[in-house]
């Protein structure tokens, strides 16, 4: 239940508009405020607002101005503008939020309907719930937790599905680390990897991926099962000494092709060890294993890196597949990534795919495979397994009715 709205708008016509609307929806308090100077003003005096309606061109302060304001407040309240400005104008707007450090905000083409507005509270009372429940959830753990951790083997890996994308069955997955807390359950790396890192403890985590990671793949193959296993490494992991040795060794020890075992990696900026990293990454490819270039286009990957790193796939980053139904910019950014990566001849993933529409979209782009909950989030061993089976059976039957 909502308690408290903000109306910034200027147009008083629209402003006492929303205003009745809203009125009709909900019993919360609604403040109105005509530009970000009186709504900043009205902030200092109200209950923090759950929601926010806020228009961009408005006399004195501006939207944008009044939106990098709040940013800093941490506020947890939903922000959604309402404006008759260019898609282009509000896609940059909202960029510009993110990189505040504030949530992704919603947005609203006047002229604005009460079906809109009901959608809009909806997702606002979610929001509140989920707030209440992260507060309840989030903690920091003491270093001797994660010390423990890893003694104690609580660190395990999940694995989700890739799905390949012309014939919808399972082709391998990817390696992701979980911390099996012995008091809070499954943990996401969220809440522990700056704390590993700060510890020292980094290459040590990677390590145990990696051996977990082919040990797995490797039972796969001997139950008939040819996946391939990514795993995530960081370039300070390359250059870690005897870092290749211990990988070719791992392969041996059980078995496994080096064809079928894909490294993931995040490229930082070029620096004084780029020659040693290009080194490590030239004799992985001469052992067979697969390089992939993750993260690709989010900044953290550049193409000057793509094109002097010898990789061998491109993965796109999904912050680019959630919005690329709605903004025209990032559907740019998927369909330019992935024809892009078919001139350099290399393998394409794309992960963060959730619906349907987006699978489809990307399959009419062209791609190599998917990722995603579309499919299936990370699982345990056993459950992906018995996930992989089962998914695959349907294809199967489903071309066996055809036939």
């Amino acid at each position: 239940m909502l308690n408290n709205i903000l109306i910034v708008e200027d147009d008083t016509f629209q402003q006492k508009l929303i205003s009745k609307m809203l009125s009709t929806l909900t019993l919360a308090k609604i403040t109105t405020a005509s530009n970000g100077q009186e709504a900043l003003s009205k902030l200092d005096k109200i209950a923090e607002p759950e929601l926010i309606l806020c228009d961009l061109n408005m006399p004195g302060m501006d939207g944008v101005e009044f939106l990098r304001i709040i940013a800093s407040r941490n506020l947890d309240s939903t922000i959604v503008l309402t404006s008759s400005v260019s898609n282009d104008v509000i896609s940059s707007v909202k960029k510009m939020v993110l990189a505040c450090g504030m949530p992704d905000i919603l947005s609203l083409n006047k002229p604005i309907s009460k079906i809109q507005l009901e959608q809009v509270l909806l997702q606002s009372t979610e929001q509140v719930r989920r707030n209440k429940v992260t507060e309840k959830v989030l903690f920091q753990p003491v270093d001797d937790e994660i010390i423990t951790g890893f003694d104690q083997e609580q660190f395990v890996v999940f694995y989700q599905p890739h799905i390949n994308v012309k014939t919808d069955i399972v082709s391998g997955a990817e390696a992701l680390i979980r911390w099996q807390h012995p008091k809070r359950g499954v943990l996401t790396p969220y809440f522990f990897l700056d704390q590993i890192q700060q510890l020292g403890l980094s290459h040590q985590l990677t390590l145990k991926v990696i051996n977990a990671s082919i040990s797995a793949c490797a039972r796969w193959h001997q139950q008939g099962k040819g996946f391939n296993i990514s795993v995530n490494i960081s370039p300070v992991d390359l250059i870690e000494l005897d870092f290749i040795d211990n990988v070719i060794e791992l392969l041996k020890q059980y078995q496994l092709p080096a064809k079928f075992l894909t490294f993931e990696i995040t490229e930082s900026d070029i620096g004084p060890d780029m020659a040693k990293e290009l080194e490590v990454m030239c004799r992985l490819r001469l052992h067979g294993i697969n390089l992939s270039i993750d993260d690709f286009g989010t900044g953290f990957s550049s193409l000057s890196q793509l094109i002097s790193s010898p990789f061998t796939e491109l993965k796109v980053d999904q912050s680019f597949v959630q919005k690329m139904l709605t903004d025209s910019k990032s559907y740019a950014a998927v369909k330019a990534s992935l024809q892009l990566a078919r001139d350099l001849k290399l393998k394409t993933v794309v992960e963060g795919v959730e619906t349907k529409a987006e699978a489809d979209a990307i399959k009419a782009l062209g791609c190599d495979l998917f990722q995603g909950w579309l499919y299936a989030p990370a699982l345990p061993e056993n459950e992906f397994l018995s996930w992989s089976q089962n998914h695959n059976k349907k294809y199967i039957d489903e071309i066996t009715k055809q036939g």
